[in-house]
């Protein structure tokens, strides 16, 4: 599972939003990590990440070293459980990079309803982009306001909501580019499950989609994805994985369906024995290629002896 954050974190450093999409502050949890863990080293045989984290859980810092010369670092700041900077470095031949190195800042106004203005700006001072985050009475994200030297777009967030049922549909300056539907639903075994489904657009034209499939622990039972074929008005199955799962919930294999060939892979981990019990080493057969993990935890606070009498 762990795949899945490293593709992207790796070669796309660790955003806290994705255009279009809310600010998300990254916690333990978002990198298959339990308890009170102060960093984390992922070792792989293309690059190492670094990941470090507050006593809340919240991601402080992470490094992406390419080589041993070249990496990536960022920071990230937070008042009162905001997010409220975020800075990237960039270091070429171990010599900072002023030119593509940024920081993110960001100004929350609660006193109506919630509003959050980010500024991204280079080190040489330059506003370079900034986006305006709106919410709803309930709290939810209704619309972003996207300014560049392009000009200004505006995203905008419909919500639906039945009994078994919640959709989300996203708009670009007017033309749907996105809707999310999540159904909730009991499976053959009485275990409540929870279907996504993705329907992305282009240029309003339904364009690709992805289902995922969640059992009530949240653990990702089957994904596939599908590109539209507006001429025939059919879907096209790109991908179909199916995922299994020990008797302790660790992932145990992903089989794949591709093009009519099916592939399966199986997932062998040695845990740290720690009370969280994260793993430190993933084998993934029959590639027989591995990951590894170095975790160090925070001390916690010896409890109290007992008042003698």
């Amino acid at each position: 599972m762990l795949k899945k954050f490293l593709i992207l974190f790796f070669f796309a450093g660790i955003s806290p939003y994705l255009y279009g999409q809310e600010i998300k502050i990254f916690k333990i949890e978002d990198f298959d990590l339990r308890g009170n863990v102060e960093s984390c080293l992922v070792i792989t045989d293309y690059g190492k990440e670094e990941y470090y984290f507050d006593k809340m859980g919240r991601l402080t810092k992470s490094v992406t070293r390419f080589n041993d010369s070249d990496y990536e670092t960022t920071y990230y700041k937070y008042v009162n459980n905001e997010l409220v900077e975020r800075r990237v470095e960039n270091y070429l031949d171990d010599t900072f990079d002023n030119a593509t190195s940024l920081a993110n800042f960001y100004s929350i106004d609660t006193t109506a309803n919630r509003k959050v203005i980010e500024k991204i700006v280079s080190y040489e001072k330059e506003l370079l982009e900034q986006n305006i985050y709106f919410y709803g009475k309930e709290g939810k994200l209704t619309r972003i306001a996207h300014t560049d030297t392009n000009g200004t777009d505006e995203n905008t967030f419909t919500y639906m909501e039945t009994e078994n049922e919640t959709s989300v549909t996203q708009k670009r300056n007017g033309v749907v580019s996105e809707t999310i539907q999540t159904t909730l639903s009991v499976s053959k075994i009485d275990s409540l499950q929870k279907t996504v489904l993705t329907q992305k657009y282009l240029d309003g034209q339904l364009y690709t989609k992805t289902v995922e499939v969640f059992d009530d622990d949240q653990k990702l039972l089957s994904h596939n994805s599908a590109l539209y074929d507006s001429s025939t008005e059919k879907w096209i199955l790109q991908e179909d994985l199916t995922y299994g799962y020990t008797e302790n919930g660790v992932l145990d294999n992903v089989k794949s369906k591709r093009r009519g060939f099916t592939t399966t892979k199986e997932y062998i981990y040695q845990f740290d024995g720690t009370e969280a019990n994260n793993w430190v080493k993933e084998i993934v057969t029959p590639e027989n290629t591995y990951t590894t993990r170095r975790i160090s935890y925070y001390e916690l606070p010896e409890a109290d002896e007992p008042q003698k009498e």
